[in-house]
């Protein structure tokens, strides 16, 4: 499971931010709020520090009383608005799951059941172990050379392990109407350069190494402390090739169509040949590079890195992806680095919640449509639809009247106004999963066929035409974004 942050600034640009504000609730002094017949709403007066001058901070004086008095739930790193939304959320689809399960009706109710059961059977997983890793270590410990490990960062795509370097499939962004295989910077253990560069990270840094050499010895891998420190050196030494976040928001810079077979040449220290075929796309002739600049440093340093540090370090990389499906001691190691020292959260998620975003990640459409059955009806999706055809209408109107703008500005807002999409709600049509084959039984299996299956549907829209009526996000998501390439803004059923 390749972890690419390839298209941030690209496909999904503008996202509704999860807010953890005060701007939901009501003021409690005021009882005419309490008869509205859609119940209490407003802005929440009790939440202000009416001691602090909104000149001095308005932040402090419109939120302070509410930051201070509001307990952040002990699973949860952050607390707000959304974060309510998105728990009634997922009640929602744990009772849509759990109905599926009991009574199978079709193929991918099925599905749904036999993931959740893997997920949820822990005597089962306690008996594994790591059991489940044996193969995958097994063709880690079997690569014998850099051409090897080249390959074996492109299978990755499809299952557990991790490349310095990652492809994904989006739409052209000089040909919206074409979808193009893009080739960036992959991820690494740390959620971003900064944390490898910065003296402000020490302490990451230090719990990262120790996280790495409890993992490799939980593994009993040789000489695991060494191998951790020779990770951490050589992670650090990719991520002072990687582009900064601020390059990478840089639209027009991630934009860079190169023939696949000019790789060898720009960037010679990695066998692009392997790494293609284990991708599964090595008849691609061309891919956009991201961040092309960075390409050829961060291929030196997997050139000038000795074979047993990569290996371990891909060792490493599949058991961290995999712990969440692997036993207690593996799921407690991950959490304690990934949520209580990255993310300040206390305490993991119940199962029964993870166990509904796995399911929800896997085969969001599947539970998408009985959600959109259940709480958001054609008759909802009429409404929203004809509410936001009055804004658009409204939006063109003032265009064509305000004063500042030339006429040639005017003109190009009109025509972008005209073909401006919006979706709400749910897709007209919906994804097919046949040929996904889950078990009860099976959790760890179940995660790697799922990655390959959704790895497959990428690759094979590669060179061929974007499907206007397919979405980025399934309509039990509680946020919204807007599609530069395809000027479209989508909103998902759960956040209307």
């Amino acid at each position: 499971m390749n972890r690419i942050r390839l298209m941030a600034a690209c496909s999904a640009c503008i996202v509704v931010a999860l807010t953890g504000g005060a701007a939901s609730a009501q003021d409690h002094s005021h009882g005419a709020a309490a008869a509205h017949p859609f119940g209490t709403w407003g802005f929440d007066l009790a939440g202000r520090d009416t001691t602090v001058k909104p000149g001095d901070d308005f932040n402090e004086y419109a939120n302070g009383t509410y930051l201070r008095t509001t307990d952040i739930p002990a699973d949860k790193a952050r607390f707000g608005p959304f974060d309510v939304l998105y728990e009634n959320a997922q009640a929602q689809l744990k009772s849509i799951i759990e109905t599926s399960a009991a009574n199978p009706a079709n193929d991918n109710a099925r599905k749904v059941g036999a993931l959740y059961a893997s997920f949820m059977d822990e005597a089962r997983i306690e008996q594994l172990g790591a059991a489940p890793l044996a193969a995958d270590l097994a063709a880690v410990k079997a690569v014998t050379d850099h051409a090897g490990m080249a390959r074996l960062m492109g299978e990755s795509h499809a299952g557990f392990g991790a490349s310095l370097f990652g492809v994904d499939v989006f739409e052209d962004l000089q040909k919206p109407d074409l979808n193009s295989a893009y080739l960036g910077q992959g991820s690494l253990g740390l959620p971003d350069r900064d944390y490898y560069l910065k003296p402000d990270f020490a302490a990451q840094r230090e719990a990262y190494l120790a996280y790495l050499t409890s993992t490799l010895t939980a593994i009993g891998w040789t000489e695991p402390a060494k191998a951790a420190a020779d990770i951490l050196a050589f992670e650090t030494k990719v991520a002072d090739k990687q582009w900064t976040t601020v390059q990478r928001r840089q639209i027009d810079k991630l934009y860079n169509p190169t023939k696949a077979a000019d790789l060898p040449t720009l960037a010679p220290g990695f066998d692009w040949a392997a790494f293609m075929a284990g991708a599964q796309v090595s008849e691609v002739d061309t891919l956009v590079l991201m961040e092309n600049t960075a390409i050829p440093g961060i291929a030196q340093v997997f050139a000038d890195t000795p074979i047993e540090t990569l290996k371990a370090w891909q060792a490493f990389n599949v058991v961290d992806q995999a712990s969440p499906y692997l036993s207690k001691a593996f799921v407690d190691a991950r959490f304690d680095f990934r949520g209580k020292t990255l993310r300040g959260q206390p305490e993991n998620r119940p199962r029964w919640n993870r166990g509904v975003a796995l399911v929800d990640g896997q085969l969001g459409e599947v539970l998408a449509q009985e959600y959109v059955r259940l709480h958001f009806p054609a008759s909802s999706k009429a409404q929203m639809e004809a509410l936001v055809g009055n804004i658009r209408d409204a939006m063109t109107e003032r265009l064509k009247h305000v004063d500042w703008m030339s006429e040639p500005t005017r003109e190009q807002a009109l025509y972008k106004m005209s073909k401006f999409g919006v979706k709400i709600g749910y897709p007209d049509k919906w994804r097919s999963y046949d040929g996904l084959e889950l078990k009860p039984d099976d959790l760890y299996g179940n995660v790697e066929r799922s990655s390959a299956f959704e790895w497959a549907y990428k690759r094979g829209k590669i060179g061929k035409p974007v499907d206007p009526l397919e979405w980025g996000m399934t309509p039990q998501t509680v946020n919204a974004y807007y599609n530069p390439p395809r000027n479209e803004i989508v909103f998902p059923a759960a956040i209307l």
